[in-house]
């Protein structure tokens, strides 16, 4: 199967950092589907959807390290992930990091992230 031909209902934005995630904004779109649920997993107490989400097309979500529970990241880990109210084209779904930041206060760079498919 192509590329082009998979669909996803729902999909997991992962990171790897060694340093682990001291903070992160990203706004995740999708042209042809809208979000029916976010859900946040490495920071899960100071997680918030700052705009769209549920019923949208987008959705920018942040989330900050306050308590030491993303103080390291073993191997990769989702961040959050987004599930679509219908299976939609994968080529359709686009993100985009404003921040991203590691325990070390550096910026984790875009290599390190990607979209795993979950269903």
């Amino acid at each position: 199967m192509s590329t082009e031909d998979r669909t996803a209902t729902t999909v997991a934005v992962v990171v790897t950092a060694p340093e682990g995630v001291q903070k992160y904004t990203a706004r995740v779109s999708c042209t042809d589907g809208a979000i029916e649920q976010v859900e946040p997993s490495v920071l899960t107490r100071f997680f918030e959807i700052a705009e769209g989400g549920e019923g949208a097309a987008f959705v920018r979500a942040r989330a900050v390290d306050m308590t030491g529970e993303a103080r390291s990241v073993d191997g990769s880990k989702p961040l959050f992930s987004l599930t679509f109210e219908e299976a939609v084209p994968v080529e359709s779904i686009s993100l985009h990091f404003e921040t991203l930041l590691g325990h070390d206060g550096e910026t984790i760079p875009n290599e390190n992230v990607r979209f795993d498919v979950v269903e």
